[in-house]
């Protein structure tokens, strides 16, 4: 029984969930940095979202209405060397869907949107211009969210979807190379090569849509290395087109996890190179283990992710974000997606500390675990020292 409720919740309304956003810009990892020029036309172009209000859909149809957003402008990151990793399939749960969906029956949707709640004004104290979303999808689709379906830069949070897309067309062995750069050390040159792997921008699109159905995650350009690798339909004038949302990215790993976009090998392969990123923060300038920092030790272990960024010396204030995405594993073998992104909050260290936050109070409330704490005690204080940059405007 869930008696736990931090702050005042509201009503959930039931919604179809037409799977789709639209994809993000270039990321801007801890092996790549990126400087983008965002004009004050293209900031206006973006403006910030009316808040709206936690919601819940039931699995949904699939829906194919596809934007057209925009490219990436060019930029020269550094390589980095590329790593062979061995896959080992990720561990059956051992606990029965029905029973763990069973388990949340009852007052969890209205709970967990009082959490939502909680967590929503948590980011407003902190880092007051931020934009937040969260994206809950359980085993059966079920969505639960605060603003899941807003339209986000997605960064470097869609390459296991350009992984998924190449595994597919080039298998496994022609994709291995590029793993551990692409996806662990999060690379920007490896990322193009797994979409020139795929059969290009046209054919990762092609994939995202019609093979993992997310109608609203595109890719328009990655131009790193290569000019050319854009859409057929590219739009030069907009380069804030490569978007998706957080109840993609969520639907995406369930579907993964179940096995239902690849064969069982190139499922395997996947689930473990994800399994091998950063499953915790060595240090508070950390990027890529976010999702997993204060999460149980036997939880993050055994839970696989991907997180996209871009940061400050990156990007101008209002695009900087954290996006990160995955599975979490409960320690009986139930599981879980999970999506998380604030963006362009003043104080990037305050981003990140809120996702990791957002994150733990999130799977303890699904785990019902009353026991983890997730707070720690430099919590919503700005540190200068760790983002110098943060906070001095473009």
């Amino acid at each position: 029984m869930r008696l736990r409720l931090r702050g005042g919740f509201a009503p959930l309304v039931a919604v179809l969930l037409a799977v789709g956003l639209l994809a993000g810009i270039a990321g801007c990892d801890s092996s790549s940095e990126v400087t983008l020029a965002v004009s004050p036309e293209e900031a206006e172009a973006n403006p910030e979202p009316e808040p709206t209000a936690a919601i819940v859909t039931p699995p949904p149809p699939t829906a194919s209405a596809v934007p057209t957003p925009a490219p990436l402008p060019p930029s020269t990151p550094e390589a980095t060397a590329t790593v062979a990793v061995t896959p080992e399939p990720t561990p059956t749960p051992d606990r029965a869907a029905e029973e763990f969906l069973a388990s949340l029956a009852g007052d969890f949707q209205f709970l967990l949107a009082g959490e939502f709640e909680d967590l929503a004004e948590i980011s407003e104290e902190w880092n007051p211009d931020a934009q937040i979303s969260i994206a809950v999808v359980l085993p059966d689709e079920t969505l639960y969210g605060y603003e899941p379906k807003e339209s986000r830069i997605s960064a470097s949070a869609v390459k296991p979807l350009w992984a998924a897309a190449a595994l597919e067309a080039a298998g496994v062995e022609a994709v291995r190379p590029l793993a551990n750069a692409a996806l662990i050390l999060s690379d920007n040159l490896a990322g193009g090569h797994m979409i020139d792997l795929a059969g290009g921008v046209d054919a990762v699109n092609d994939w995202t849509w019609n093979v993992a159905e997310l109608s609203d995650t595109r890719l328009e350009a990655w131009r790193f290395e290569d000019p050319n690798r854009v859409a057929g339909n590219f739009r030069p004038e907009n380069p804030l087109g490569n978007r998706t949302t957080m109840a993609d990215l969520a639907l995406f790993f369930v579907r993964l996890y179940k096995g239902e976009l690849l064969d069982a090998e190139e499922t395997a392969v996947l689930q473990q190179w994800l399994l091998d990123t950063s499953h915790s923060l060595n240090s508070p300038r950390d990027l890529d283990g976010v999702l997993l920092d204060r999460l149980p030790r036997q939880v993050a272990e055994s839970s696989l992710h991907k997180a996209g960024w871009l940061r400050p010396n990156c990007c101008p204030a209002e695009y900087r974000q954290m996006i990160d995405s995955g599975v979490i594993v409960l320690p009986d073998g139930s599981w879980f997606a999970l999506a998380i992104m604030s963006a362009r909050g003043e104080f990037f260290d305050l981003t990140n500390q809120w996702v990791a936050l957002a994150a733990c109070r999130v799977y303890a409330f699904v785990a019902d675990d009353a026991d983890l704490v997730c707070e720690r005690e430099d919590d919503g204080v700005h540190d200068p020292e760790i983002w110098p940059e943060a906070g001095t405007g473009p």
